[in-house]
This record gives structure tokens, C-alpha cells and sequence, in this order.
């Protein structure tokens, strides 16, 4: 009875002051939580820092991606920020991404680097966090998980894998169990394909195919593929592509899914153009370049693949004899699907 009364009394004095009993009764309400981010958002900024990468944007603007922390990460001798001399970030994957606590990111990422003056190329793989504070988000930490490298040498192609201190070499191939003789794409006449030694060659995203090209009269395309993280030689199988009359290719490169490969040719003119295979079917995709650009007048050369693997952006350029059209110099996008094109950036 006596709690009755002063729940009364209580009720009585708030009722002069003007106040609900419920008001007084419920808890103070909570103070607002600060948006956490999304990994949606958090993937578009590195999206945007890895395309920076490729894009060899100077170390000051790349700086702008990074915490201090993550600036120090790379200061460490461990990961490159940049590619080294003769060398050149061509493609990379998101491998793997996970949710963290506090706003933070992870992502495992296969960033994808060439030699352009050997027979070199290596995945590189890095773990790295992406964190939303004051309204923004930027890398906060980046530490390497695994380098797989490939190089030609001599005659020999050699698959190296380090990681956690471990180094692991296997000899995956040799030009001698390439065909002597091959079709080119588009003519009926046998072609003596190059086995002199490795053009340039590339990794998959995946470790798990590679492809080749080789010096010699005629330069040749060819797929190698196992299982596995470390292949086995007994294993690797060779899929022969095309032999290319006179010529040579510059560049490889895998698209994200692994589904396509484009190709930087050296022409018998002195200019480059791309070519786009389709993997899985080891076919030439005949996306009329050449008559869209003919070598004779312009410079095609690969850029990068898009993330969604969709298409790719090339970069038009005068060619040797400067009679192009001016308004065909720029970077353009092509559309693997459909084999549209649209210019993105002017000349």
C-alpha cells in the first residue's frame, strides 16, 4: 500500500509539472551509431586505387589512397606500390573479400605484373584493409601473402611460388614439346612456329593456367593448364592457339574470370595491334580491329581489362606513316559480349 501511495504521490507532482508519467518512466533515448560503411562502397575505392596502380599514377596520388599506417606497409621492402623499371602492373582479381569489425574491409587481392624487357611475370598477392572513418574510406593495411612468378630461360619455362618465407620451383615446360608446325588464324598455309625461346608469357589470376609466346620467324600463342596449387609437369597440358606470319606478340593478358586472353602483336609494319582469344575454345574473337584500325595507320596497345571482365580498354595512337583520322586517337572501350566499341577518353 505504502508503494502505491508514492507512486501516486509521484504521479500527482509530474501532473503539475506539466509531465507524462511515461516520458519519465522510459530510458533516455540512444545516441545515434555512426554509419559503419558498406563493403560495396568500400570495393569501388579499390576498385578505383587498384586502376590507379595500373594506371602507374605517381606515388604522391597513390599516397592519397592510403592511412599512414598503410603508407609505412608499403615502405617496408615487402610490396611494391608501384611497378619496378621495365616492369608493369597489367590486370588484377579480387580473390577473396570478408566483412570486419569496426568498419574494416578485407580483400585478397592478385595484382598481376610484367617484365617488358624479359620473358617475366609474377601474381602478386596482397591482403589488404580497407577502413570508413571521417566520412571517407581508404587502405589501412597492406601485408604480401604469396608471389607466384613465371620465366622463360632458355628453352625452359619456370613456375616459382614463395610465400611465408618458402620458395617452391618447378620447370613446367620446354619449347621442344611445342609443334613444329601450326595453322594461322585466318590462313590456310602451314606456318613454321617459332621455338626459339619466350616472346613475353603471363599467369592466370588463378595460378592455374598460363600462356606463352614465342620468338622465332613466326611467333606462336599457346595455353598451358593444370591442377592444382603447384603443378605437376607430367601434368601440364599444352593447348597450341595461333602462329602469326612475321610477327611476334608483346603483351598477354588474362581477362578477371580467366575467360579471355588479349594479346599486344607487334605487326610486320612497326605497329601493334590486339587481338582477343577466347579461352576455353582457344579462338580468335573477330572483332573487325583491324578494319577499324588498320595497322598501317594506327597504333592499337592493351590498357586493362575491366573488373567485371566485360571489357576492355584500348589505346588508339598514330601509327608509323601518321595518316590516322584524328577523332579514332583516344582510348576506347570494347565490349567482349557484343563487340561494340565506344571511345571513353579523346586523343
Amino acid at each position: 500500500m505504502t508503494a502505491g501511495y508514492k507512486m501516486l504521490s509521484l504521479f500527482l507532482v509530474l501532473s503539475f509539472q506539466g509531465c507524462n508519467l511515461w516520458d519519465y518512466l522510459s530510458p533516455p533515448e540512444r545516441e545515434p551509431v555512426a554509419p559503419q560503411g558498406s563493403r560495396m562502397e568500400a570495393r569501388e575505392l579499390l576498385y578505383s586505387y587498384m586502376n590507379a596502380r595500373l594506371a602507374d599514377e605517381s606515388e604522391e596520388n597513390l599516397r592519397g589512397y592510403l592511412t599512414e599506417e598503410a603508407w609505412n606497409d608499403y615502405q617496408s621492402g615487402d610490396l611494391n606500390l608501384r611497378a619496378g623499371a621495365n616492369r608493369e602492373f597489367i590486370g588484377y582479381k579480387i580473390m577473396d573479400e570478408s566483412d570486419l569489425a569496426e568498419g574494416r574491409f578485407a580483400f585478397a587481392t592478385n595484382l598481376q605484373e610484367i617484365d617488358r624487357t624479359q620473358p617475366q611475370a609474377a601474381n602478386i598477392t596482397e591482403d589488404l584493409i580497407v577502413s570508413f572513418s571521417d566520412e571517407e574510406y581508404r587502405i589501412s593495411s597492406a601485408r604480401p601473402l604469396k608471389i607466384v612468378e613465371l620465366k622463360g630461360q632458355g628453352h625452359d619455362l619456370i613456375w616459382v611460388s614463395r610465400a611465408e618465407g618458402r620458395e617452391n620451383e618447378v620447370k613446367l615446360f620446354n619449347l621442344q614439346d611445342f609443334p613444329e608446325w601450326m595453322s594461322s588464324t585466318g590462313r590456310e598455309l602451314q606456318l613454321e612456329a617459332g621455338r626459339a625461346g619466350y616472346a613475353t608469357v603471363i599467369l592466370n589470376p588463378e595460378n592455374r593456367r598460363a600462356a606463352l609466346g614465342t620468338t622465332g620467324t613466326h611467333g606462336a600463342l599457346g595455353l598451358l593448364s593444370w591442377t592444382g596449387e603447384t603443378p605437376d609437369p607430367e601434368q601440364v597440358e599444352l593447348t597450341p592457339v595461333d602462329v602469326f606470319y612475321g610477327e611476334h606478340t608483346n603483351l598477354l593478358a588474362f581477362s578477371p574470370d580467366t575467360r579471355y586472353l588479349a594479346t599486344e602483336i607487334r605487326s610486320t609494319v612497326g605497329t601493334d595491334r590486339v587481338d582477343v582469344y577466347q579461352v576455353s575454345e582457344a579462338n580468335k574473337l573477330n572483332f573487325q580491329l583491324n578494319q577499324a584500325f588498320p595497322p598501317e595507320q594506327y597504333n592499337v596497345s592493351f590498357v586493362r581489362w575491366e573488373p567485371d571482365s566485360k571489357g576492355l580498354l584500348l589505346r588508339v595512337s598514330a601509327g608509323v606513316k601518321q595518316s590516322g583520322e584524328e577523332d579514332k586517337m583516344g582510348t576506347w572501350r570494347l565490349n567482349v559480349q557484343t563487340g561494340e566499341r565506344e571511345k571513353v577518353i579523346g586523343g
